[in-house]
């Protein structure tokens, strides 16, 4: 019995983290919005054009639905069902399109990565794993806390690397990066602490966004990005920037950091646009493998 709970404590420690991600947004109260059938039409037209964008300009061979939520919540998620629903609080103070397509774009990397089903696929696991420790007074609170630690840990590790595939995405689809980085900073505010429920710091992720930015699509830190969020994330970058610029040391590591994840990075490009290929070549093989039943029937009358 010991063995069977420490196997379910140590699978909870690394796996645990997707298994209630997806519950988060559903059971939240939601206020309805007042968006008008002609705006909503609009806003749902939007999102449905940049989506895709993104997918056809990458080549990218997920099927995506798009929707549209009627509430002035600031919020968007992807689902198992390989749903991205953009809440139209949100949609609202996207000043542009970079913006709200890096918010499409964060969500794609969610479903390109297979972050949602990672966790729709130990929910039941990580479920066991607490309701067993819970019949064993002696490890319900390690297991409790075992699991509370992991799930910040998992479930941080997908949005940054949701926020890197987003520029990718962003990159190859012809929009600014940038435009992930200035909503995000205007989203992680005060303002809409809403959006803190699910998602680590919003300076870590930012700073993390530009720096990766700045190391891979360079021309686009010269270029520069024009919304008031974009301009107050520059003034809490001089502070970082200064503070690198006093440690050498420091600064060759995050190169090499950088480094290596760009090498990652287009690996993991590559590989998305893999999908797309064998998806072409199947296509292309069953028409003409239907083209060549055709003319064997036409022959055969």
């Amino acid at each position: 019995m010991k063995k069977i709970i420490s196997f379910l404590i140590f699978f909870t420690l690394f796996f645990a983290p997707y298994s209630f991600a997806a519950q988060i947004d559903t059971n939240a109260t939601v206020k309805k919005a007042r968006v008008t059938k002609s705006q909503k039409q609009t806003m749902t037209r939007r999102i449905n054009d940049i989506c895709d964008r993104l997918l056809e300009r990458n080549k990218i061979s997920t099927k995506v639905r798009m929707k549209l939520r009627k509430t002035s919540r600031v919020n968007a998620y992807a689902n198992i069902y390989k749903e991205i629903v953009v809440f139209s609080g949100l949609v609202k103070i996207c000043e542009n399109d970079d913006e709200l397509a890096g918010i499409i774009a964060h969500e794609l990397g969610h479903l390109v990565n297979a972050h949602v089903y990672k966790l729709n696929a130990v929910n039941a696991v990580a479920y066991t794993t607490l309701q067993v420790a819970n019949e064993v007074p002696v490890v319900a609170v390690p297991a409790a806390l075992i699991y509370s630690v992991g799930f910040k840990k998992w479930m941080r590790m997908d949005e940054y690397e949701a926020d890197i595939t987003s520029v990718d995405l962003l990159v190859g689809a012809g929009y600014n990066p940038l435009g992930i980085l200035s909503i995000l900073q205007k989203i992680t505010g005060d303002k809409y602490i809403d959006f803190l429920k699910t998602h680590p710091s919003g300076e870590k992720r930012t700073l993390y966004i530009y720096d990766y930015i700045a190391h891979t699509y360079p021309e686009f830190i010269e270029k520069g990005f024009d919304t008031e969020s974009y301009e107050e994330f520059l003034y809490y970058y001089e502070d970082v920037a200064q503070e690198r610029a006093q440690n050498p040391e420091k600064m060759i590591k995050h190169q090499k950091k950088f480094e290596k994840l760009e090498e990652t990075r287009k690996k993991k490009y590559a590989k998305y646009q893999r999908k797309q290929l064998k998806k072409e070549e199947k296509q292309k093989q069953k028409e003409l493998e239907n083209l060549e039943k055709e003319k064997s029937n036409q022959d055969a009358a």
